[in-house]
């Protein structure tokens, strides 16, 4: 392991305990930071932290552009913590990977395939008919109130 892997890795490991103790779960960020060390290790790179490093790092995933933005959002917030320790590292900027805010149109249902749906759940769970009960009366809760999903799960 390189010099400034070690550090790095450190480093990861203090931020994640520090966000951790702020309340937040941080499980997903922890595993892109490790794995930000992982490619650092790899690829025998030396400091300072850069932002080719970081592009580098977020281009090498595949995936939806979206999925590069949060990686991209979360190499740059411990970027700026890093910067406290190294005052080398570079910033990251906020709009390398914008966000994609387009929300899918709704998925309007007709009478039949509503009470298809509806119909199907009664085969959900033939050991459990509570089950399939459940989420017909959940699918009617939608489909008459226009409540979101999230809403409607939450009411259960």
């Amino acid at each position: 392991m390189t010099a400034f892997a070690a550090f790095l890795g450190d480093k990861v490991e203090r931020y994640i305990e520090l966000r951790r103790s702020l309340g937040y779960a941080f499980n997903k960020q922890a595993g892109t930071l490790r794995a930000f060390v992982r490619y650092v290790e790899r690829s025998q790179l030396g400091a300072p932290a850069t932002r080719t490093m970081a592009l580098d790092f977020v281009l090498s995933f595949g995936g939806a552009a979206d999925s590069r933005a949060v990686r991209h959002g979360v190499l740059r917030r411990f970027y700026e913590y890093l910067v406290v320790y190294d005052p080398q590292t570079e910033v990251l900027e906020r709009k390398a990977f914008p966000r994609s805010r387009a929300i899918p149109p709704p998925r309007i249902l007709s009478e039949a395939e509503l009470t298809s749906l509806i119909d199907a759940c009664s085969f959900i769970s033939p050991g459990n008919p509570h089950r399939g009960r459940t989420m017909a009366t959940l699918i009617g809760l939608l489909a008459s109130t226009g409540l979101r999903s999230g809403e409607v799960v939450s009411l259960a």
